[in-house]
């Protein structure tokens, strides 16, 4: 394990070797008493001020979130926050730029503990382990507003990592972009699947409900505009990043606006106190609503 890290976190500018991550990957699930071990030399290793070795540690530790034994890596990460404190690097004129890249990268690898925190559930981490969309069913009264608008964090915080990577020494930040993208492109999905279960009870919800699921819709369209610069921008590295990067369509602003339409119809009905609550009606607007979204390329 200790020659893994240290070999993983050598002064070169590649970035760590698949074979060092494989073997802490697997140690974690071989054995998880070593984590606290393995977790506690790269804190020592993070320590270090070298841009290279920071960054080094920060995508064996996303590499450890994503393929590792991510409930006890998580739970360690929760309660040492000191694991991801990149505060002690300083700014040399040779890596000025990577170490802006750093400060991004650790801001979203804390808010993705900080969101495993609040929900217990690391969404891209079951995403890539082949398990049914939690969103797809999460009902509004058991918390899908609320861990929508948490996923909805952590993906502000990743489209922060807009990385600079036209200088020749950019192996490392490549492959911490490949990273983002894959996680990028689960959030993105797994958000848009939870939209979708929003919208379709939209019109059967309390006012305060679709006040809120208005609030998260507006920002997830324009969430997606961020979203698809991001990817054209990681598009142009396509063999770089040994990767293919799908087209997404942006989300269509005529839904918007009939959510809008909605909630000022049904202000204006508790205003007029003449309105009297039709629910079957309100369930025939929504499936109205909802064969638009179903054949909308939007959401296919």
């Amino acid at each position: 394990m200790e020659i893994a890290v240290r070999k993983a976190t050598r002064l070169d500018y590649q970035p760590p070797k698949q074979k060092h991550l494989s073997t802490l990957v697997a140690l974690s699930f071989q054995n998880p008493a070593l984590i606290a071990d393995m977790m506690d030399l790269l804190e020592r290793r993070l320590r270090e001020n070298s841009w290279i070795t920071v960054f080094k540690v920060l995508i064996i530790t996303h590499a450890l979130m994503r393929d590792g034994n991510n409930e006890r890596v998580m739970d360690y990460m929760c309660k040492h926050p000191s694991a991801l404190d990149t505060s002690r690097l300083r700014e040399k004129s040779s890596g000025v730029i990577q170490i802006q890249h750093i400060y991004v990268y650790t801001a979203y690898l804390a808010q993705k503990v900080n969101i495993y925190r609040e929900l217990r559930y690391d969404y891209v981490q079951e995403a890539r382990s082949n398990k049914p969309g939690r969103l797809k069913q999460l009902s509004v009264a058991n918390g899908l507003l609320r861990e929508i608008v948490a996923l909805q964090k952590q993906l502000a915080s990743l489209l922060k990592c807009k990385f600079h990577l036209e200088d020749a020494d950019n192996n490392i930040s490549l492959y911490a972009t490949r990273f983002l993208v894959e996680d990028l492109l689960v959030l993105f999905q797994v958000v848009n699947e939870g939209v979708v279960n929003l919208l379709e009870h939209y019109f059967t919800m309390s006012k305060v409900d679709a006040k809120a699921s208005l609030d998260i819709y507006k920002r997830f369209s324009r969430q997606v505009e961020e979203i698809v610069e991001f990817l054209n921008r990681a598009r142009h590295l396509e063999s770089e990043l040994q990767m293919s990067i799908p087209v997404i369509q942006h989300a269509p602003l005529s839904l918007v606006t009939a959510l809008e339409e909605h909630l000022r119809d049904s202000e204006k009905a508790i205003v007029s106190t003449v309105a009297i609550a039709n629910p079957q009606e309100d369930q025939k607007k929504g499936e109205c609503f909802i064969y638009i979204l179903l054949f909308h390329p939007f959401f296919h």
